[in-house]
């Protein structure tokens, strides 16, 4: 091999690196992108209408409330829900739009948004143990304080209901870390394509 040939191989190796990728990948990719924007702009709305729905709830429990644990319990839910909101807005800043102009930027925006994603899924592990916990000292308190009366079923109504909602967050939460696992390998099959 010649001093000529081994540039003319550099050079070619160099085109064909810069060439574009494929158009049907470089499409898919931004479907995909497209596809996420709806998806974290969905949870951004909830977050809202959720917050805008139980906090004027637990402050009018915790301000109509007799019980000094259920006033704290309350202030605490809604200590929770503020500091969820807001972490989802922190976590969510600079990645809400999908502006990308190129393949690589596109690509760039994916990769943080599933790290964010996945930082989302843990943080909701904590709000629902959080959560789970001053739930669980409210309703002790509203069945042992004796400042109320309350009946058997009341008690196992109580229990019951705390005990569904978890399972359904937790259930929640498991099939959405099976999806955001099905959807990393997604994003780095088509990432491969393109690289």
């Amino acid at each position: 091999m010649t001093l000529n040939d081994d540039q003319d191989l550099k050079e070619w190796a160099a085109d064909w690196q810069a060439a574009p990728p494929d158009p049907e990948s470089a499409e898919r990719i931004r479907r995909y992108v497209m596809k996420r924007t709806g998806l974290i702009w969905w949870w951004v709305s909830a977050d809202l209408v959720i917050g805008g729905i139980v906090l004027p709830i637990l402050g009018y429990i915790g301000w109509m409330s007799e019980s000094y644990i259920e006033r704290m319990a309350m202030g605490t839910l809604a200590s929770i829900t503020v500091a969820a909101i807001a972490f989802g807005w922190w976590n969510w800043r600079g990645v809400l739009r999908s502006s990308a102009t190129s393949i690589t930027e596109y690509i760039a925006i994916s990769a943080e948004r599933i790290r964010r994603i996945r930082l989302a899924w843990r943080m909701a592990w904590l709000v629902l143990a959080a959560q789970v916990i001053v739930f669980s000292i409210w309703i002790w308190d509203m069945i042992h304080s004796g400042a109320r009366l309350h009946s058997p079923g009341a008690e196992r109504f109580a229990w019951s209901w705390l005990g569904l909602w978890t399972v359904a967050a937790v259930v929640f939460l498991v099939v959405s870390g099976r999806w955001l696992h099905r959807d990393t390998a997604r994003f780095e099959a088509l990432r491969r394509e393109l690289e």
